[in-house]
């Protein structure tokens, strides 16, 4: 072996070592873990688990209660990627612009992603709050409402809120990454279209947009699984549940009743089966979005 591959492996050992500690083996234990029985509550904390297969797997897929999670997670899914992509997109736009102020405003338009999501979660909790809560004071004070409005009281609501609330705390991603792709456009393609003759709202279409779509799907992609996973702007924002009190029904997420399954009944091997269903869900749908958007823009 010549020095400098020695020397290459040497580097690259310590991330080696950091990625078998903290990635593989966690994920080979909880796929271990979920082919089995193990659940503290039953067996006591010296029991031993029984291997059972896919018997979890088999109960999850056949579970009524993880098929209306899933529901409830797609359904907010569809109301957070296109807001957020669109938001992202036209405030990307805006700061692509050249203007007075412009690196203060980028630094401001990344700080609700900044925030760590319970903190948002608590923050819109503050602003939706039936009693005394911002949006009912500003819309009393413009005379918009006579009395203060209790929004997230309907099930329905709820879900939006908790979807207006993911927007705001992911769209600035979205906003960086396509940012970054019209920074890498070249300019001289769009003047070229603008010389043609072409509106702005063609050149966008005709040019911008086609060399966005990578970019798209990154984001696509990436936010896909993020709000997937969604479990901490629903914890601080809709009551998910406080310690010996239940769980929210009305917006019990994939993460959320993953949650319930491992730390409220301690059915660590159903768990860790739900945790793999969820990763399987979600790196799926990630990876068609990658094939037909990310080939199509390349």
């Amino acid at each position: 072996m010549r020095s400098e591959e020695r020397t290459a492996y040497l580097a690259i050992l310590p991330v080696g070592l950091l990625l078998v500690l903290f990635v593989y083996y966690p994920a080979i234990s909880t796929f271990l873990l979920g082919l089995t029985d193990a659940n503290p509550r039953v067996q006591g904390l010296e029991g031993s688990a029984h291997f059972i297969g896919l018997r979890n797997y088999v109960q999850t897929l056949g579970s009524g209660e993880f098929w209306a999670s899933v529901w409830r997670t797609v359904l907010i899914v569809l109301m957070v990627l296109p807001l957020e992509l669109v938001i992202g997109l036209a405030a990307a736009m805006i700061l692509n612009e050249q203007f007075r102020g412009r690196a203060m405003l980028r630094t401001i338009a990344i700080v609700p992603w900044m925030l760590p999501p319970l903190v948002n979660g608590f923050m819109w909790s503050w602003i939706l709050n039936g009693d005394y809560g911002a949006l009912n004071g500003l819309l009393y004070q413009l005379h918009l409402v006579s009395s203060y409005h209790h929004w997230l009281a309907s099930p329905s609501a709820q879900l939006f809120w908790v979807a207006v609330a993911q927007v705001w705390t992911r769209f600035p991603f979205a906003m960086v990454v396509l940012l970054a792709a019209l920074q890498s456009i070249p300019q001289d393609v769009v003047e070229a279209a603008r010389v043609d003759g072409a509106p702005p709202a063609q050149v966008f279409r005709s040019v911008t947009f086609p060399m966005l779509l990578p970019a798209f799907t990154v984001a696509l992609a990436v936010e896909f699984i993020v709000t997937f996973q969604i479990f901490d702007v629903i914890w601080s924002l809709t009551a998910g549940g406080a310690a010996g009190q239940v769980i929210n029904p009305f917006t019990k997420a994939v993460m959320i009743l993953n949650y319930e399954v491992v730390f409220r009944n301690l059915d660590l091997g159903l768990g860790s089966a739900v945790a793999y269903l969820i990763l399987v869900l979600s790196m799926g749908v990630g990876y068609i979005f990658v094939r037909m958007l990310y080939e199509r823009g390349a």
